[in-house]
């Protein structure tokens, strides 16, 4: 074989030899890309899903947290209602005690008064009875009708008392129960507000469908 048939035959050998080189680097670069990108739709695909565990245990806790209000609220409207029954009462027993003192009042000063009448009629009986004539009758016996009228005014002023004092304490009752109120409802808490539940995240792989927690937006 002559030298020049022999050089062509090594370089077309060396020419084939490289293009099998090309042909394997540029599968084995093709490989790694496929490789690359798999890798990177696995992250994507991971990172997604956990957003949407992530936004579902935020839904969790809002609704916990709304529910637990709800209660929350309840209760001290509970509470709220159940003061404002026991401050009714407590200003009704007032009510109840002073017209009892006043109703005893008005008793006493009536037998009293008619105690002063018989009294007084008694002893312009006794003036006349005596025998006795002249101004002098006349005299003693207006001063009988005169300390009747002295004690039946005393009488009266009484049961006026009983009236303004009976009257101050009730208007004091109610003033007290209408403060107390006013403190048990100040003491209320806001009503609780649906919350705005997160919202699914925008990405590209597996949906879930979570969806959202089970919620009761009632009374909880």
């Amino acid at each position: 074989m002559c030298l020049p048939l022999l050089g062509l035959i090594v370089s077309a050998a060396s020419a084939a030899a490289g293009i099998a080189q090309g042909q394997a680097a540029q599968q084995q670069q093709q490989q790694q890309f496929n490789y690359q990108m798999e890798m990177n739709r696995r992250q994507q695909d991971l990172q997604y899903q956990n957003a949407q565990r992530q936004a579902y245990t935020d839904r969790q806790a809002q609704i916990a947290k709304y529910t637990a209000d709800v209660r929350a609220s309840h209760q001290a409207n509970l509470a709220y209602y159940d003061q404002i029954s026991n401050n009714a009462d407590a200003a009704n027993r007032v009510y109840v005690q002073e017209q009892a003192k006043l109703r005893e009042a008005s008793v006493k000063a009536s037998f009293k008064a008619q105690e002063i009448y018989a009294k007084s009629i008694g002893a312009q009986g006794t003036v006349l009875a005596s025998g006795m004539t002249g101004q002098s009758v006349g005299l003693l016996a207006l001063d009988a009708e005169r300390q009747a009228g002295f004690g039946i005014a005393e009488q009266n002023a009484s049961i006026d008392s009983a009236q303004q004092q009976a009257a101050v304490a009730m208007e004091s009752a109610y003033i007290q129960n209408k403060s107390e109120n006013n403190l048990a409802h100040n003491r209320l808490p806001a009503s609780p507000q649906h919350p705005t539940l997160i919202m699914d995240p925008v990405g590209e792989g597996t949906n879930l469908n979570l969806g959202i927690p089970a919620y009761n937006w009632g009374f909880a």
